[in-house]
């Protein structure tokens, strides 16, 4: 009888105090010329979804915290100064991935390059991690990018591509297809699994970012980003599930990168911003 009483005030205790232990659910935003960083500090931080880059489109699960940066701090998605991209998810790793908690973690667009760098560059063998999920992957780099890197230095054209897609700063030229592929090496991710989704759907007005974009595309990145495809190529077919090679319609055989998996294939009706519900696509 002492032994169950001491055992439901220990119960009783970590209820109280927060003991218990917690699936924290991360979301790591994607490109933006605004700034989303918040404190991180403790795991009643990150709460906010700080200049509202999710647009309140995260229901129905509990313990969201919103891994937000700085996207023009020098490096871009690989900075590791105050706020940084990288900075940011290793607090955030830290604090909610950890000790009795573990986490899931659900990146958007160039989220998906931060995470991707994070995990080959760090073991954080300790950390508790369920699930690392890409949603519109963006980590082989957008054509976009390339032209806002170089739009101040390609006349008109270039001037009227910036004003629809906005400057991005430092987490352009690090999204740049160059930028994000070269840097590390992508099969590499210490043992972690990244779960894709994508879309061929278009949410730009008059389609105008199209013709930047090679093979089918999401209206923002294009298939060879978005289906994990080890170089820059033009892909024609949607996202086959699974992982390893596939071939397109013109019969061209095409490797992913080893760590990643397509999970869901949107289509023509799953554009960039749709991919951002995708966190409960299995």
């Amino acid at each position: 009888m002492r032994k169950l009483t001491i055992l439901a005030f220990a119960l009783f205790l970590g209820a109280t105090f927060g003991l218990e232990a917690v699936t924290y659910r991360l979301f790591v935003h994607g490109r933006s010329n605004k700034n989303h960083c918040s404190t991180i500090s403790n795991v009643n931080s990150a709460k906010t979804d700080v200049n509202n880059y999710w647009g309140g489109v995260v229901k129905g699960i509990a313990n969201i915290r919103y891994i937000g940066f700085n996207p023009n701090a020098a490096g871009g998605a690989y900075s590791t100064a105050s706020c940084g991209a990288q900075t940011q998810l290793a607090k955030a790793i830290q604090v909610f991935c950890t000790g009795s908690n573990d986490c899931e973690i659900y990146t958007h667009s160039t989220g998906g390059l931060v995470a991707a760098k994070f995990f080959q560059a760090n073991k954080v063998s300790t950390a508790k991690i369920k699930r690392i999920q890409l949603m519109a992957n963006a980590s082989g780099g957008s054509e976009l990018a390339n032209a806002a890197v170089l739009a101040k230095f390609s006349g008109p054209a270039g001037l009227l591509l910036g004003s629809i897609f906005k400057f991005g700063g430092q987490i352009d030229l690090s999204v740049s297809t160059v930028g994000a592929r070269t840097p590390f090496n992508h099969n590499v991710s210490n043992g972690r699994t990244y779960y894709t989704t994508s879309g061929t759907g278009n949410d730009v007005p008059l389609s105008l970012t199209r013709p930047f974009l090679p093979g089918k595309d999401d209206s923002v990145v294009a298939n060879h980003s978005l289906c994990n495809v080890n170089k820059v190529a033009s892909v024609d077919v949607v996202c086959p599930k699974g992982s390893g090679t596939f071939k397109d319609v013109l019969i061209q055989k095409h490797s992913r990168w080893t760590p990643y998996y397509t999970v869901y294939q949107g289509g023509s009706s799953h554009s960039h911003r749709d991919a951002e519900k995708d966190y409960n696509r299995r």
